[in-house]
């Protein structure tokens, strides 16, 4: 008795010891106490094993180790302990070994709360949100008592799934019950969720009667309202968490911040984020990855790729997302070959590519018309790095073959796809069909494409286009009744460009602005200037039936043209780089008007539509007018 006595005394104080060196962050010396303890003849008990599998987790040994556990624990009847069945549970849904865990849950009789949540927790984390709110609903039924933390896992899933209304129904039941009250991680986990089901309304409601926010808090309000492409709200939440906080943003929030930046071609905001990180002492040499990673991709993204370029060569321990993110830049800006090139030189320090690389290196390869060198790059991704195709992978493929105008070798090449292709595999082959008036084929890419999607407007919209490029009035007016029959209409277009630091939007025909009459006076003017030059109006897509001075007259209302004769007069004569962006690809007569201005006024024009970037210089384009 003695003896067993002093066996339970030794185990308690090993135990506390291990959890204590896990808890200060020494998985080492932890596992440097457990060898010594097994020594001496000691063998793990039940309230052992949960700290063994956290300390396996954090030393990152394999799973094989954790199973060892697992059939000890079997051997010794320790799963008798729903704590150590939580722990084994929670370590096979971090294998993203679904099955095991639930097989563990339906063999254990009693189950508490804390087992419970760890289910419905594990099932959101590995992407099976609707399993993990099923067996939420079994907890309702079976009357479980919830607390804070299985409601954050709930919350979880309906964010992951997109249900607001659940998530609603949660936020009342946690207020009806005293749940809510002062819980900033609750609290913070309501406004993740609303924020992510695009709810911002009900998002910034929760977040501003919150008595204590925590660094959570702020990162899902500013980053909800970053993904939701709000950027103005954006920007003042996080003046307000610096003037509230005082103290660093973490990465994340900052990624978020030149996220939005990029997607709006915002770069004086862009600017002053950079400028925040250098005065907050992230200076480049040190190894502030995410930061110089999310700066490289909002220069691309924003227009500026001389200064990505410049910021990426000044990053010295360069890893795989930071080569990815330049690839990516190079291709979104037409500059295929300098892709591969940096490609190459990724290679050199041995830096090894995934399957994320090859879809920016076979994009590059798209825009720049590198059919060998895409072919190339396709066939070494599966046979040197054994990276097996996706999807977007096989859509560049298709994009690369279908811009160079290839359209036979595209559609044999989606023919031989393992994998039956998605809409926008067809509606890029409609696209190139429409470049190169290609009516037969691009009426099958349409057609496969609205299979997946009768209310699809832009393959309308494309395959209208084609008609009219073809002149086949007749079946490009049966398009247009068929969108009306199914009550689709075209996107507005809109056009936006930056002045003395304000951001002005243009629709089409707008005589809004207090410069409108200047405008088109003086978009008429350059439309005669270059008719001497020998320009011609492009003739497509519109109205067959109008005049030819009527239809000059509607593409001076195409609100590209309006943003750019707005900075042509607000700049009185100023030669700097002009970036003007557009929600619709540009259209092509406004592509030769901008390259004809970049020609006569003798300035480089950045034009942004959501296919690529066009940089306008000397009459020319970095497209070679194919986009």
């Amino acid at each position: 008795m003695l003896s067993h006595s002093i066996k339970r005394s030794s185990c308690y104080s090993f135990n506390s010891i291990l959890r204590t060196l896990l808890k200060s962050g020494n998985p080492e010396k932890a596992l440097h106490h457990f060898v010594q303890f097994r020594d001496q003849g000691f063998l793990p008990d039940n309230y052992t094993i949960p700290s063994l599998l956290k300390l396996l987790h954090d030393l990152h040994q394999p799973l094989h180790y954790r199973e060892n556990i697992h059939s000890f624990a079997i051997k010794n009847g320790y799963l008798k302990d729903i704590f150590v069945t939580t722990g084994f549970v929670e370590m096979y849904f971090s294998f993203g070994y679904i099955a095991s865990s639930r097989q563990l849950f339906d063999e254990t009789p009693i189950k508490d709360v804390v087992l419970w949540t760890a289910m419905v927790s594990g099932f959101s984390h590995n992407g099976s949100g609707d399993l993990g709110l099923n067996l939420f609903s079994q907890m309702l039924r079976e009357g479980v008592k919830l607390n804070r933390i299985t409601l954050t896992s709930v919350l979880a899933a309906c964010s992951q799934l997109m249900v607001p209304n659940l998530g609603r129904s949660v936020h009342g039941f946690s207020i009806r019950n005293g749940i809510f009250s002062s819980d900033v991680v609750l609290e913070t986990a309501f406004v993740d969720m609303y924020a992510k089901c695009r709810n911002l309304t009900y998002s910034t409601k929760v977040f501003d009667r919150m008595r204590d926010r925590n660094s959570v808090t702020w990162n899902a309000i500013i980053t909800g309202h970053a993904n939701n492409q709000f950027p103005e709200p954006t920007f003042r939440l996080f003046r307000e968490m610096i003037y509230e906080n005082l103290r660093e943003p973490e990465s994340s929030i900052l990624a978020s911040l030149l996220q939005v930046c990029g997607g709006t071609s915002d770069l004086r905001h862009g600017r002053e984020i950079h400028g925040y990180v250098t005065r907050s002492c992230r200076n480049m040499n040190s190894d502030m990855m995410v930061e110089n990673n999310a700066l490289i991709d909002m220069y691309a993204k924003a227009g500026d790729l001389n200064s990505a370029v410049l910021l990426f060569e000044n990053v010295k321990n360069k890893n795989l997302v930071t080569w990815t993110t330049i690839i990516s830049g190079y291709g979104m800006h037409g500059l295929g070959i300098e892709a591969v090139e940096a490609f190459n030189a990724m290679k050199k320090p041995g830096i090894t590519p995934d399957g994320v690389t090859f879809i920016a290196l076979l994009s590059a390869c798209s825009h720049g018309r590198l059919v060998d060198e895409g072919l190339q790059l396709y066939t070494s991704m599966q046979r040197d790095y054994k990276i097996e195709p996706e999807m977007k992978h096989f859509a560049c493929m298709v994009d690369i073959y279908a811009r160079s105008g290839l359209l036979d070798q595209a559609f044999s090449f989606i023919k031989k796809m393992p994998v039956e292709p998605f809409e926008f595999i067809w509606a890029s082959l409609l696209s190139s069909c429409r470049t190169y008036k290609n009516v037969v084929l691009g009426e099958q890419a349409a057609k496969n494409a609205l299979a997946f999607n009768q209310y699809n407007t832009g393959v309308y919209i494309l395959l209208s286009q084609l008609y009219a490029d073809s002149g086949q009035w007749e079946d490009f007016s049966k398009v247009r009744l068929v969108m009306k029959d199914l009550g689709l209409k075209p996107t507005t277009a809109q056009s936006w460009v930056e002045v003395g630091r304000k951001t002005y939007v243009f629709t089409v025909r707008d005589n809004m602005n207090p410069y409108s009459e200047k405008m088109y006076k003086l978009l008429e003017t350059l439309t005669e200037t270059m008719h001497k030059e020998g320009f011609v109006a492009y003739r497509s897509s519109g109205c067959h039936d109008i005049t030819k001075e009527e239809k000059e007259g509607n593409l001076c209302g195409h609100t590209e043209k309006l943003a750019l004769a707005f900075v042509l007069i607000k700049s009185e004569g100023h030669q700097g780089v002009i970036r003007i962006g557009k929600n619709l690809r540009v259209c092509k007569d406004c592509h030769v008007f901008f390259k004809f201005i970049s020609k006569i006024k003798d300035c480089d024009i950045i034009l942004k539509d959501p296919n690529r970037y066009h940089h306008f210089k000397r009459g020319n384009c970095t497209c070679r007018d194919l986009w």
